[in-house]
């Protein structure tokens, strides 16, 4: 098995992180901004703390990148493996967290499921860029595909 190359899973990790934060600052502060505003005034509160995504983000983007890495021996090199990266991703970083929410209806169902939505599209491009980033190393030290 090649040995993970961990200078490229960190720098990886940081360009996906980079497009999970953008994509969750579009999606939560561009686009879904008015309707959060409306769903925390129901509970009467108002959104606060979203900075606290940034570094989690990136720490998501890296753990991304560290998937495809371990991944890449059984499926292979490339895109196709990348999104098998970016699936899991999702499923345990949007899907489950956010259905884990809808039973309390603390937020309106269809805010919920866009928010899985927009995950999806984050999670599959951040980790397409990240595995785009990464190289293995082989057991002479040379970069690998």
């Amino acid at each position: 098995m090649p040995k993970t190359n961990w200078t490229r899973v960190i720098l990886g990790g940081l360009l996906a992180g980079v497009i999970l934060n953008a994509g969750e600052l579009a999606l939560h502060r561009v686009i879904l901004h008015e309707r959060w505003i409306a769903a925390f005034a129901a509970l009467g509160k108002h959104p606060a703390g979203w900075e606290m995504f940034i570094p989690a983000n990136v720490f998501v983007g890296i753990f991304t990148v560290w998937l495809y890495s371990r991944m890449r021996p059984r499926y292979g090199p490339g895109p196709r493996t990348a999104i098998r990266a970016g699936l899991a991703i999702w499923a345990v970083f949007w899907v489950i967290p956010i259905f884990a929410l809808v039973p309390l209806e603390l937020f309106p169902n269809w805010l919920l499921f866009s928010v899985i939505a927009g995950g999806f599209i984050d999670a599959n491009l951040a980790a397409l860029l990240g595995a785009w980033a990464y190289k293995e190393v082989s057991a002479e030290g040379r970069f690998e595909k």
